[in-house]
């Protein structure tokens, strides 16, 4: 009884702060029950939930960073070399569709990261998924394009065996997603930091496009006509619609003769319309994969001369002498390269400063790529875009 009394007093003691020194053995009292507090708190504390809003709206929750991530379409890693400063590590498979991420790019990520030849490989976005194949390459994420559309049991299935998939979208409407998809991107793998730099800085650039195109009179509209995928064997016209890249042109200030297809990301119009439309300037989109289809040739690979060869073929085609533009030399053309990532910020620009060269006469476009390179983890080098 003596003992307990004394304990009691020692205790009061401590706890009164008359004591200046404390009891080894409440020392080790105190070291066992914040050792037991931890040890209580460690799962929680492991348990860093990420929780992601993907492009369907679907709420997707990690239970860490993904670092093995399957994609349905090869620019996907475009996106991540933004990201990280080795994407080609983080696919566990992808859909090895050259013409899509394009040849010159593909060459140049090899060059940089060899392992990407041996990537597993999976369907594309332009397929219907194999939810086998995607178990087996036991990624940890499933990243799926927007337009993709596999069947709901597919995706219960993935959820069964805790495979999470999430939507993304640098393709359909890349003027309201692409920061959106970066933004969940970095999220998904551990990496916001370096998404918000990136999209920070493509907000600048818009920001000062948007600030002085709202100066200007809106009913002084150049008209735009942009032919994507030109080419000298297949019908003309493939035009943007009122979606996708005839955003960018609406946002410039400027007028897309192809609007008419209204509510449409891509369409086709006739060369009579476009003809009696009389627009001012004329932009061919192209790159490598039209060298077989008689388009225009543009990036690396080609010299500068190559490439005037090639935009001289289509503006040579039956009525195109008859356009204003052509007329007055205001052609240009670009790379389909530079769409479908976060890229097309160079596109945006090129855009403006084509359509409304005053306004934009001082907007540094090599400036932005060198900004742009400086996020990535391979430079964009060569030759993109043609005046």
């Amino acid at each position: 009884m003596r003992y307990v009394t004394d304990t009691r007093k020692r205790l009061y003691a401590l706890e009164c702060g008359k004591r200046r020194t404390t009891h080894p053995v409440a020392l080790k009292l105190i070291a066992v029950i914040a050792a037991l507090l931890i040890a209580l708190m460690m799962p929680a504390l492991a348990r860093a939930d990420i929780i992601l809003s993907d492009l369907w709206g679907r709420t997707v929750t990690l239970a860490k960073p993904a670092s093995r991530v399957l994609v349905d379409d090869g620019r996907s890693i475009l996106a991540l070399s933004f990201l990280t400063d080795d994407p080609v590590s983080l696919i566990a498979a992808w859909p090895h569709d050259i013409d899509r991420f394009g040849r010159e790019l593909y060459a140049a990520y090899r060059q940089r990261f060899p392992a990407i030849d041996t990537l597993p490989k999976s369907t594309s976005s332009a397929q219907d998924m194999v939810a086998e194949q995607v178990i087996a390459a036991k990624p940890d994420l499933v990243v799926l394009s927007l337009y993709s559309h596999p069947a709901e049991w597919q995706l219960e299935q993935l959820r069964q065996v805790g495979i999470p998939v999430i939507f993304i979208d640098f393709v359909a409407d890349p003027f309201a997603n692409s920061d959106r998809s970066l933004e969940v991107l970095g999220k998904a793998i551990g990496h916001e930091a370096e998404a918000d730099r990136v999209i920070a800085f493509r907000k600048q650039q818009k920001a000062l496009i948007a600030e002085r195109i709202a100066k200007e009179d809106p009913s002084e509209r150049p008209l735009v006509f942009m032919e994507t995928h030109a080419s000298t064997q297949e019908a003309c016209c493939n035009s943007p619609g009122t979606g996708n890249v005839g955003k960018f042109i609406d946002f410039v200030g400027a007028r897309n003769i192809g609007d008419i297809l209204a509510g449409k990301p891509f369409g086709q119009i006739s060369l009579e319309y476009a003809l009696a439309s009389k627009p001012d300037i004329y932009i061919a989109s192209g790159g490598e994969y039209m060298e077989k289809r008689g388009g225009l040739l543009i990036g690396p690979h080609y010299s500068a001369e190559e490439t005037r060869d090639a935009m001289a073929r289509l503006l040579a085609r039956p009525g195109f002498a008859a356009i204003p533009a052509v007329a007055t030399g205001a052609v240009h053309g670009l790379s389909q390269q530079i769409f479908n990532s976060p890229l097309d910020v160079l596109a945006l620009e090129l855009i403006a400063k084509w359509t409304q060269p005053k306004l934009f006469e001082d907007l540094d476009v090599e400036a932005t790529r060198r900004t742009l390179n400086g996020f990535m983890a391979v430079p964009l080098t060569g030759v993109y875009w043609t005046d």
